[in-house]
């Protein structure tokens, strides 16, 4: 038996230079593998769906874009339409370039020490506390509230090169998202959506009830339909997450306590 456990525990260890986690370890031991074959079977089984989906998020990103460059002029024409539609699919593109790029580079930290070694340390350093989440939703939010100030808003509305740049700073702010949510739990990105619900509406308020014409490229009315739009997603944000955050929160929190309930064998 001890030399089974020693024998298990050397096997663990080579399989760890092999750039596998601990819970791919653990299901590829009672398999009975050799080192090649492990390496095969973890090939097959996470490395290339991984790089499958890294390649469909980027093909997706970049038809994402695309499609903006042809129909974005239309979605531009109301203010609606720019704020709730065309600027969204910009973050979204954003998001899905930085989740393609992330995959890729967890596939290739597999097949080159060093580049596992840095993820090894980044992971450690960063992915594991809050701080990153912090910093990088805070810049997205300081990125996107900067855009949409009216100086700012008016002007990308009015010249096509400023207009580039509010765009580059939305695909940013989106994969800056992305980063944030890496190290997150799932109850706490159902928490972050609702604040993000809650932010909406606060803007969509203020549209509603302030006297100014702010985004003076648009008709005054168009402001009162954006903010009308605004806050009707944050109603729905509201009534989707705040039951599955309910849910997760007490609903996991019964089921354990009825396991735990259960009857004692003596």
């Amino acid at each position: 038996m001890k030399k089974l456990v020693e024998g298990r525990t050397e096997k663990h260890l080579k399989l760890m230079k092999l750039g596998l986690a601990s819970d791919e370890i653990h299901r590829i031991i009672p398999l009975g593998l050799t080192l090649g074959e492990a390496r095969a079977w973890y090939a097959n089984r996470v490395l290339f769906p991984r790089l499958r989906r890294a390649v469909v998020a980027l093909a997706a990103g970049s038809t994402l874009l695309s499609l903006l460059t042809v129909i974005g002029s239309l979605l531009e024409q109301n203010l609606t339409t720019r704020m709730t539609v065309h600027d969204t699919l910009f973050l979204v593109a954003g998001f899905l370039f930085a989740y393609g790029i992330s995959s890729l580079m967890e596939v290739a930290s597999h097949l080159m020490d060093r580049l596992w070694q840095m993820r090894t340390v980044l992971s450690t350093a960063c992915l594991g506390t809050r701080v990153l989440s912090i910093l990088t939703f805070g810049s997205a939010a300081l990125l996107i509230a900067y855009w949409y100030l009216p100086t700012q808003f008016n002007a990308a509305a009015s010249n096509a090169s400023t207009a580039a740049e509010m765009h580059l700073a939305l695909v940013l702010s989106g994969s800056l998202i992305f980063l944030g949510a890496l190290s997150m739990s799932r109850r706490l990105k159902l928490i972050a959506l609702v604040i993000v619900g809650k932010a909406l509406g606060l803007f969509g308020m203020f549209l509603l009830l302030t006297p100014r014409d702010l985004y003076s490229m648009y008709p005054s009315y168009e402001q009162v339909y954006a903010g009308a739009a605004f806050l009707f997603i944050m109603l729905i944000l509201d009534f989707t997450i705040m039951p599955l955050w309910l849910y997760n929160y007490f609903g996991k929190a019964s089921r354990s306590n009825r396991v735990g309930d259960g009857p004692r064998v003596v």
